[in-house]
Parts: C-alpha cells; sequence; structure tokens
C-alpha cells in the first residue's frame, strides 16, 4: 500500500515527458517498472538479476520536461560494484571524472567543473553545499537507491550554480507497510573486495514498522589500499571511511508521511594527483585527515487529490562540515614543508517548500504547474592553519593563525513551472525564479589599510538574479517526438570569491553572477522495446570568474574578477534496447567542444569524445545476469597548452555476473545474491581527459593521475 500510495504521489509530481507529455496530467502515466519503489526510495526490485528493459529510468525531482537526464539505478549500482560516488557518475553521457585518488576527485559536467562551484550536488532533493572538491566522498555506494544528473541550465529550478545542471543523490529509504503491528521488517548486510586496492567494504542495515512509523538505520565502513596502475601503485591514493544513517517515519496516514533523517560521516584519504593534489609523488602528498560532516533534516510529503494543490512536501535541514587537510611539500629540494589547514564548517541550514497543481482539463488543453521557494543560510569561519619548514640545519614553525575573515551567505528564491498540452500534437513548457542573495564579511584578520578599506564599503553585499526557460515537444508520430528548449542559468560569487584576502589574494565585492544561455534541440525515438534519446545544445557564457593578476600596493596579488566569456557545444545520446527477452543493448555518447571566446582557445579539461557500449543477457528467472561494457574516449589533442597535456584514446572493456545463490544453490540461503565483476580486462593505461595537470612539472603517472588497472571485485548481498 505504500509503494502504491508514493508511486501516486510521484505521478502528481513528476513533470511529464515524451509521449507522457500528451496525456492527461492530473492522472499522469504510470511510472517504468521500478519506478514506483524508486519514488519512495525503496529498492527496484532487486533489478541487476532482471532485464534492463528498453525505457531510460525516470527522474523524480521537478524539473522542464524537455531537459536532458540520465539516471543510474539500484540495478546498474549493484551491477558494477562502484568503489565511490565518482566511479557510478563516471558512465553517464556529459559526465567527466577527475580522479584525486581512490575516492576522491571532481567531475566535469558539460564541461565546467565542480570544484568551480558550477555542478552542484543535492542530496534527496535538498542542496549540500559545503564542500566542491570533497564532496563526492561522503557516500558509499550501498546507500545510493539511485542518481538523478540533469544536464543543461537548471537554475530555472535550483538557482545559483546549476549552470550546466546538477547531481541528486537519492538515499535508500524504508521498502515497508507503516501500519499494522510493530515489527522488524527487513534487514541484511552486504561485504565486498576489490582488487585493484585490496580494499574492504561492507554495510549493514535493518527497518522496523507499526503503528504507522517505521525506522530504517545502516552503518557503511570502506577501506582501501594505493590503488594499482599499469605502471604501479598510484601512492597516497588509499582511503577509510566509516558513515552511519537514521531514518524514523511517520505516517499520521497513507497520504502523509514525515521524516527526521540523521546522518554522520568520517572519512580519511589522500589525493595522489588531480585538484589539490598535482604533481603528487613525491613532490606533494596531500591528505584529507579527516574530512566530517554532520547531517539533519526534517521533512513533510502529502497528496491531497481532492484539493487544488494536490501534491505538497517540504524540508528543513542542518548540515556541519568540519576538514583537517595535511600537506607535505618537497618540491625543493633539501627542504621539507608540511602544514595543516583546518577547515572548520561551513554551517549551513537551509529548506524548502513545493506544491503541485495537475488543473483539470479545460477548453484550453491540459496544464500542470509546479511551484515552490527553497533558501539557505551558510555561516564559514576563516580557516586556520599552521606549518614547519625542515631544511638540513634548520626548523622553522608557525603558530596556527586565522588564515581569512569570517563571513556568511544567505540565499532565498521561488520558482514556477508550467506544462501546457493544447493539442495532442504539441507540449509546451515555461518557468521563471527569482533569487536574492546577502552576503557579509567580519574584518579580522585583515591588516592592511587599503583591504580594511574596501571590505569596509562593501563587507554587506545584496544582489538578486532572475532566470527563465521555455520548452517545446512536438510528438510528430506516435514513435517520434522533437523536442527544443532554451534556458537561462548563472552562479551567484560564493563567500569567499568575494571576501577572499591573503597574503597573495585580494577582495573584490563588486563581482556580479556568472550568467548563462543555452540552446537545445533533439529527438527521442520510443519503440514498445527501445528508448533512443539525442540532445545537441550550444551555450554561451558571460562574466566568467577568473583569478587575475593586479598589481596591490606595488605587489603584483591575484583577485577574482569578471573577466572570461565562452561558448560550449556538444551532442548527448542515450540508448536502450531491450531485443529479446533476455538480451538487452545499452549505452551513450558524447561529444563536447568548449571555446574561451576571449582568447579564441579551448577551455582546458574538456573530454572530446566520451562514451560506454553495453550488453546483458538476464533470462527471467534463471537467477542470474551477464553483462559486458566497452567505456571508450576519444583521444584530447585540441588543448589549452599552459593548463593540460594531450591524452590518447582508449577503449576499457569489463564484464559482471550478478548470481542468486537461493535459486542457483539452495532455497535455504534465501535472497542471497553475489555480484562479480573484472573491470579494465586488459589492464589499459589510461587518463581521464578532465584530470588536473600542473605544467610546472614533467609529465608523469600522477601529471595528470593515471586511472585504476585491472580490477576484480566481488560482494555478497544477504537479505531477511
Amino acid at each position: 500500500m505504500e509503494a502504491a500510495n508514493a508511486a501516486k504521489l510521484q505521478r502528481a509530481s513528476r513533470p511529464n515527458a515524451g509521449r507522457a507529455s500528451r496525456r492527461n496530467v492530473a492522472q499522469a502515466p504510470k511510472p517504468a517498472q521500478g519506478e514506483q519503489a524508486a519514488a519512495s526510495g525503496a529498492a527496484t526490485d532487486d533489478s541487476a538479476l532482471k532485464p534492463m528493459g528498453g525505457r531510460l529510468p525516470q527522474a523524480g525531482i521537478p524539473h522542464p520536461a524537455q531537459q536532458s537526464i540520465t539516471v543510474v539505478d539500484r540495478a546498474q549500482i549493484e551491477q558494477t560494484s562502484p568503489t565511490s560516488l565518482l566511479d557510478i557518475l563516471q558512465n553517464v553521457p556529459g559526465v567527466s571524472i577527475a580522479r584525486a585518488g581512490g575516492i576522491g576527485g571532481q567531475i566535469y559536467l558539460r564541461g565546467f567543473s565542480s570544484n568551480n562551484w558550477r555542478s552542484p550536488m543535492y542530496i534527496d532533493g535538498d542542496r549540500f553545499r559545503g564542500r566542491n572538491t570533497l564532496q563526492l566522498n561522503y557516500f558509499a555506494p550501498e546507500e545510493i537507491e539511485r542518481v538523478e544528473v540533469i544536464r543543461g541550465p537548471g537554475s530555472v529550478v535550483y538557482g545559483s550554480e546549476a549552470m550546466t545542471g546538477l547531481v541528486n543523490v537519492v538515499t535508500r529509504r524504508p521498502k515497508v507497510d507503516p501500519f499494522g503491528p510493530w515489527r522488524i521488517a527487513h534487514g541484511g548486510f552486504s561485504a565486498g573486495y576489490s582488487s585493484v586496492d585490496n580494499g574492504f567494504s561492507t554495510y549493514e542495515w535493518a527497518q522496523a514498522a507499526g503503528l504507522g512509523f517505521d525506522v530504517l538505520g545502516g552503518i557503511s565502513y570502506r577501506k582501501g589500499g594505493n590503488y594499482q596502475t599499469p605502471s604501479g601503485a598510484a601512492l597516497n591514493s588509499d582511503y577509510e571511511s566509516i558513515g552511519g544513517n537514521l531514518r524514523l517515519g511517520w505516517s499520521p496516514t497513507y497520504n502523509q508521511r514525515f521524516e527526521l533523517t540523521l546522518r554522520d560521516y568520517w572519512e580519511e584519504d589522500g589525493r595522489a594527483g588531480g585538484v589539490g593534489g598535482a604533481p603528487g609523488w613525491p613532490y606533494t602528498q596531500v591528505r584529507q585527515q579527516p574530512n566530517k560532516v554532520h547531517m539533519a533534516k526534517l521533512s513533510y510529503s502529502g497528496d491531497f487529490t481532492d484539493q487544488l494543490v494536490q501534491h505538497v512536501e517540504g524540508s528543513f535541514y542542518a548540515n556541519y562540515f568540519d576538514t583537517k587537510l595535511s600537506t607535505v611539500n618537497t618540491a625543493t629540494a633539501g627542504v621539507v614543508t608540511s602544514s595543516v589547514s583546518n577547515v572548520g564548517g561551513p554551517l549551513v541550514i537551509g529548506g524548502r517548500a513545493q506544491g503541485v497543481i495537475p488543473w483539470e482539463p479545460a477548453p484550453w488543453g491540459l496544464v500542470k504547474t509546479t511551484f515552490g521557494i527553497d533558501g539557505f543560510q551558510e555561516w564559514r569561519p576563516g580557516s586556520t592553519s599552521w606549518s614547519t619548514r625542515q631544511t638540513a640545519t634548520t626548523t622553522t614553525t608557525t603558530a596556527e593563525t586565522q588564515t581569512a575573515p569570517d563571513n556568511a551567505q544567505a540565499n532565498v528564491g521561488a520558482f514556477m513551472l508550467h506544462e501546457w498540452t493544447p493539442m495532442q500534437l504539441l507540449t509546451l513548457s515555461a518557468g521563471g525564479r527569482f533569487d536574492w542573495f546577502n552576503t557579509t564579511s567580519e574584518l579580522s584578520p585583515v591588516s592592511s589599510a587599503k583591504a580594511l578599506q574596501v571590505l569596509r564599503q562593501n563587507a554587506d553585499v545584496s544582489k538578486t538574479a532572475p532566470t527563465g526557460s521555455f520548452g517545446a515537444t512536438v510528438h510528430l508520430t506516435p514513435v517520434l517526438d522533437l523536442l527544443a528548449s532554451v534556458g537561462t542559468s548563472y552562479r551567484y560569487p560564493t563567500n569567499s570569491e568575494l571576501f577572499a584576502f591573503s597574503g597573495t589574494t585580494i577582495p573584490n565585492p563588486e563581482l556580479k553572477p556568472e550568467t548563462g544561455l543555452t540552446y537545445e534541440g533533439g529527438f527521442q525515438l520510443n519503440f514498445p522495446t527501445a528508448t533512443i534519446k539525442v540532445t545537441a545544445f550550444d551555450s554561451h557564457y558571460t562574466d566568467f570568474l577568473q583569478t587575475v593578476f593586479v598589481n596591490y600596493n606595488g605587489s603584483s596579488m591575484t583577485q577574482r574578477q569578471n573577466v572570461g566569456h565562452a561558448t560550449v557545444n556538444g551532442v548527448e545520446a542515450e540508448w536502450r534496447w531491450q531485443a529479446t527477452p533476455s538480451f538487452n543493448l545499452y549505452g551513450n555518447a558524447a561529444w563536447l567542444q568548449a571555446t574561451n571566446t576571449d582568447t579564441d582557445t579551448p577551455l582546458p579539461f574538456i573530454a572530446p569524445w566520451k562514451g560506454r557500449f553495453g550488453v546483458q543477457y538476464a533470462p527471467l528467472g534463471s537467477g542470474y545476469s551477464l553483462a559486458a561494457a566497452v567505456d571508450w574516449a576519444g583521444a584530447k589533442t585540441r588543448i589549452s597548452p599552459t593548463e593540460e597535456y594531450p591524452t590518447g584514446g582508449y577503449a576499457v572493456p569489463s564484464i559482471y555476473a550478478s548470481l542468486d545463490l537461493g535459486i542457483l544453490i539452495s532455497p535455504r540461503l534465501g535472497d542471497t545474491k553475489v555480484h562479480l565483476s573484472l573491470q579494465n580486462i586488459f589492464d589499459t593505461s589510461y587518463v581521464s581527459a578532465a584530470t588536473y595537470v600542473n605544467r610546472s612539472y614533467p609529465q608523469s603517472m600522477y601529471n595528470p593521475l593515471l586511472e585504476p588497472g585491472r580490477n576484480f571485485t566481488a560482494r555478497l548481498v544477504h537479505t531477511f
């Protein structure tokens, strides 16, 4: 019953897309198999053993109907046995990863980096802001139900930073009827091994329900050594993490739910290369020791079929981050400099409220309106640091000091999306959003008289930002949909960009938001057993924030300024075909080109061609499934020669198997499964085109950082 009500809620809240848009939005189409469970956060019916089907999974968060979205569901996560969220995202079209270590790194979404606050992360629909480079480290794959990647401008719903899209991580939730007597409903454990880093991971969970309440709790642990490449071990790539989560839900009726979510995560890992770690061994060793986050959230959802607003949901959350970053620098012969930065905070509180109005059928067609308001308040204390410098004869120690002023930033935004089907052949969508930002800064520990004067005059900055989008879907035939859209996006400067001050950096409180304008066009083919979607896009960006050198009091300093203009063009394709009841063909491909139009030079770290081809064999009821995939990329020769090296193309094959021991061996084993894989079968040496490079040092396996070599994984999963 709970799953049915969740599906009902999902049908009311999810924007229609493609052919589904032709139907009555008050009675949206039934989700694809497994989507009903996904709407309530439950596992997608164990999936990895079942055929993938011919339909692409659908996202649950609000978005314009024509938006390009990829969903990595629980089936794919189980099948591939990833080590980290980074591994889950690396096969999404339009996304490239830039690895820094065993579990850490950043992503490039349509060419722009999460490290530069241009590809934000959300958790269960709520903004997850506080760490940019490190935010991908916080998730064990066993905790994730699915990952939704929106590609293209997302600011019309999600505000600042969604320049080229966003990533929404949907965590696992209870899948049990909360009514009836109190009982322990389900539980389970998993244990996995990966050979490339001699890694081990485990996840234990249990859920109980009754009397209108339900509770789900889990604990995850991961540990791995330095991962192996075809050129040897990538030193300082090891990791260890532990996390716990607890969900307590109360349903006063079948169509309403209140929930309290608590989550705590601790991890320690090294950066073998990449952002903040290049050039890597033996010059620089950077580690998070440790990196922590504490999270709490209250949320509500309700479905009211007889009211004007038929679906309502809201949340209020608080997140606190704390990181110690340790660096040992041996780049200068005979000198060892050890430093520690303590990045305490930020403390971020925020929330959202949104509703859905599926207007009754009228002479002017079918209309659905999604509207909402969200915001956050972020308090970011200035980091502190201390260091030791050693030579053959001396040791110099610098005491712990605060390196930047405390600052805070607040944001409130309101949005509205409309979807209108005036006739069978056409669906139109339009949306708008308006945001208000306020950023403040303290003065201490700034001591320069000129810098203090700048801060005093601009220590309280308020700005606004409007965004909008318009799209159309032409249902040309029962099989073919044509899609087109135009949308704006923006990124408001962060606290540190506005007020950063150090011995080499001066603030710039007069920064303007980065803005973007994107045109998209494409088509979707909807066959009974196959789906193919192709999207081409052309994006133009202005007022890009870049670090430039300026003369300040007779010294050369750096400052963030609005000086950049860029264009990004590309094509993305994604497909699934259930060729027979047992065989499925799937894959994706993306082409990308990005140019700094001020200098007519390429933007760095762009993967020109990238994709995946795969096949799955999963006979129904057989108790097993087999899959094979080839991940490939083209050579990168169109580069920014001052910031990167060329990279070669590659094709990396992998094979996967999922086995149900309760069917294959004995019913006494119950719901016990084994997931096996052999990745990078031929131990291919390759580098992601998005990996950061330090051109001040020679090219090596750390600069840019090599990807992992051949890897055998095994995971045992038992559910009771």
